[in-house]
């Protein structure tokens, strides 16, 4: 039996809801569960439709407050940490934990003590990857960027300490591999999308008439949006033709700023769109655009695709587990507008090929379900027991 531990959202309901059906899951520690603690269901925006039994879930309401003030990472961090690890001690009865990365040293010590396997959860790429490509990036518009230092040596304590690491794309695996830890450690297993999104859904959008572009997510430096609007500014598209969607809530640093100095009339501003019908939109998009310097595997990826929409993606997105290249949209190098640019174009003036993608798309045998996920999960950990 397994136990999980995640203070934040991440995927941590969907991979107890898999472990759950696949009679895996002793318990999943969080903060709070919306089935269980309902008197605090005013704190979530997207309603938690997972179906994981109350008794399997152990939460720590009392912690939010603490939990959102954001001066501090680390010491919030550490005290969820010290909450699972003190839970753990009193329980005998599970033979695996699995824990987020930066929140998890103390309980993975005190599993390791009592002889336990651990598989540590790392959505992003290595540490000291993620904070030397961003604090670069970020010098690029003169602008400091620095992971807390004891976020990191938590962080490497936790890679170190770790039985197996559980990560969602080759592009994170490459990371953790030229940061020198060993591969074989490294479990690559793909984020899956829920059945919420599909292609062809009856949609509340009026039918369109221009070829539509969409960015899904929030705008940061880290997103790459600037390359995005720089590409968006160069189309050699008559903007009669074309609009572009950005769907997401607008982060608060000078990439929204840029965003809105630039906009242009026929780009549109949804904010964020409720996660169960966000389907109706992307099915009526034509081309999509992830254009991210650092993301382990951007999970609008898969839910971009599996509404039949081509993704052009970069390299550092882990979308090139899923994307084909002139199959289900493009890989493109990172900070690379022209890139994003000719892709863009490519996709409006050759309908054929940007047809016979969305085809694609729509009948392609997914396998990037969270049920697909879940078993590929189940399956290894039926394997190490």
């Amino acid at each position: 039996m397994v136990i999980i531990s995640c203070a934040t959202k991440f995927h941590n309901f969907e991979l107890a809801e898999q472990l759950h059906n696949n009679s895996l899951l002793s318990n999943s520690y969080t903060l709070f569960y919306s089935k269980k603690d309902i008197y605090l269901n005013f704190l979530k925006k997207r309603v938690d439709n997972e179906i994981i039994p109350v008794n399997k879930m152990v939460t720590f309401p009392f912690q939010i407050p603490f939990y959102f003030n954001k001066k501090d990472e680390y010491l919030r961090a550490e005290f969820f940490d010290n909450l699972v690890s003190k839970k753990i001690k009193k329980n005998h009865n599970y033979k695996v934990f699995i824990g987020w990365s930066s929140m998890s040293l103390n309980s993975i010590k005190q599993a390791k003590k009592d002889s336990k396997l651990v598989i540590l959860e790392r959505g992003s790429s290595h540490i000291e990857f993620q904070n030397e490509i961003l604090k670069n990036e970020y010098s690029l518009y003169d602008k400091s960027f620095a992971i807390d230092k004891r976020i990191i040596e938590k962080e490497l304590e936790e890679y170190s300490l770790a039985d197996y690491i559980s990560i969602p794309s080759q592009f994170v695996k490459d990371t953790f591999i030229e940061k020198g830890v060993d591969k074989n450690k490294l479990i690559v297993n793909n984020y899956g999308t829920s059945s919420y999104f599909t292609p062809n859904k009856n949609s509340n959008i009026n039918n369109k008439t221009k070829f539509r572009i969409i960015y899904l997510g929030g705008t940061s430096i880290r997103k790459g949006v600037k390359y995005l609007i720089e590409a968006l500014l160069n189309l050699n598209i008559n903007p009669e033709y074309f609009e572009v969607w950005f769907i997401g809530e607008p982060e608060n640093d000078f990439i929204s700023e840029y965003l809105n100095s630039n906009k242009k009339s026929n780009w549109k501003f949804f904010g964020r769109i409720n996660h169960y019908e966000l389907s109706n939109y992307l099915n009526t998009c034509d081309i999509a655009i992830q254009p991210a310097i650092e993301e382990g595997l951007s999970r609008v990826i898969p839910q971009l695709l599996a509404c039949g929409v081509p993704v052009i993606a970069t390299s550092n997105t882990g979308g090139a587990d899923l994307i084909e290249d002139n199959i289900n949209g493009f890989i493109i190098p990172i900070r690379d507008y022209i890139a994003i640019k000719d892709k863009i174009e490519l996709s409006f003036y050759n309908k054929d090929l940007n047809l016979k993608m969305k085809k694609y798309c729509n009948n392609i045998d997914n396998k990037n379900t969270w049920e697909d996920y879940g078993k590929r999960y189940s399956k290894f950990l039926k394997s190490i027991l």
